[in-house]
């Protein structure tokens, strides 16, 4: 029979996995961004089209991607939520919901 303490240690070992998993789907997400956005330079995006403002971009999101773990709570969330509009994935979209209908 499994104990209380033993349960409780399962749902933080899952709680502890899912944060790891979230935050490694975090970490593809900003560097994906950055490589979008130096290849929009030859887009009709019109504050991208400039080269070398697109790599400025770009290299942001690389140093912001590099530290991402231990930037402040509300910096990482809004640069991931922005990477993630930037390469189109709708994982992030505040109006999309994704609860299961039964």
């Amino acid at each position: 029979m499994v104990d209380g303490a033993a349960r409780q240690d399962d749902r933080v070992n899952e709680r502890e996995r899912r944060r790891v998993e979230q935050l490694r789907a975090d970490e593809r997400a900003v560097p994906a961004a950055a490589e979008w956005v130096r290849g929009a330079a030859d887009g009709d995006l019109a504050a991208l089209s400039l080269p070398h403002v697109a790599a400025g971009c770009g290299q942001l999101l690389d140093v912001l991607a590099e530290g991402l773990e231990g930037l402040p709570e509300p910096v990482r969330v809004h640069t991931v939520r922005v990477s993630r509009e930037l390469t189109g994935d709708p994982m992030d979209r505040p109006t999309v919901r994704r609860t299961r209908r039964r």
